[in-house]
C-alpha cells in the first residue's frame, strides 16, 4: 500500500508541475501578444509583429493545465455541503469518499479512451491546430496522458480510502 501511495504522491508533484508550466505559457503567450498588439497599435502598423497562434496556444496549454491540476488535487475536490453532512459519521463520509473517488476514476478512464481515440483519428486523417497547423495527434495523446493520470490517482485514492478510512476533509482542515 505504501509504493501506491508513493506513487500516487509522484503522479500528483509531476501534474503540479505541468499544470505549473502550463500557466507559465499561458501567461507569457498572453504578455507577448498585448504587448506586440499594443506595439503595433503605437507604431501605427509600422512594426507589423504579432504572434500567431496565441489564442490557440492558451487553449492548449489551459487544457493541459485543467486536465493536470484535476489530477493533482482529486483527493481534495469534493465540495462538501455541511447541512448534508455535518451529523454524519465518518465513517460514512469515508465510504461517500471512496465512492466519489471510483467515480472520479471512471470519468478518468472515459477521458482517457476519449482522447486516445481522438488522437488516433488525428493521426490517421492528418488533423491539424487551424492556425499553427500543428498535428493534433501529440495534444490529444498528451491529454490522454493526463486523463490517464487522474484514473490512476483516483483509483490509488479510492482504495486508500477503503483501507485507511482517512480522507482530506475540508471541515476539519478549514479549508
Amino acid at each position: 500500500m505504501q509504493l501506491l501511495i508513493r506513487l500516487s504522491g509522484f503522479i500528483a508533484k509531476f501534474c503540479q508541475v505541468i499544470g505549473g508550466i502550463s500557466l507559465i505559457v499561458i501567461v507569457l503567450a498572453t504578455i507577448a501578444d498585448v504587448v506586440s498588439r499594443y506595439l503595433f497599435k503605437l507604431t501605427g502598423g509600422d512594426l507589423g509583429f504579432t504572434i500567431k497562434g496565441s489564442v490557440e496556444i492558451v487553449s492548449y496549454f489551459m487544457l493541459f493545465a485543467l486536465l493536470s491540476s484535476f489530477a493533482a488535487y482529486v483527493e481534495r475536490s469534493q465540495v462538501i455541503v455541511d447541512v448534508f453532512t455535518q451529523k454524519m459519521p465518518q465513517h460514512i463520509k469515508g465510504y461517500m469518499m471512496g465512492i466519489f473517488m471510483m467515480g472520479f476514476f471512471f470519468i478518468g478512464v472515459v477521458f482517457t479512451w476519449g482522447l486516445y481515440e481522438s488522437a488516433h483519428d488525428a493521426a490517421h486523417f492528418g488533423k491539424v491546430t487551424q492556425d499553427l497547423r500543428l498535428s493534433m495527434t501529440p495534444i490529444y495523446a498528451f491529454s490522454a496522458f493526463l486523463s490517464l493520470l487522474l484514473a490512476i490517482r483516483s483509483i490509488i485514492e479510492s482504495i486508500n480510502i477503503f483501507k485507511t478510512g482517512e480522507f482530506y476533509d475540508a471541515e476539519e482542515t478549514g479549508a
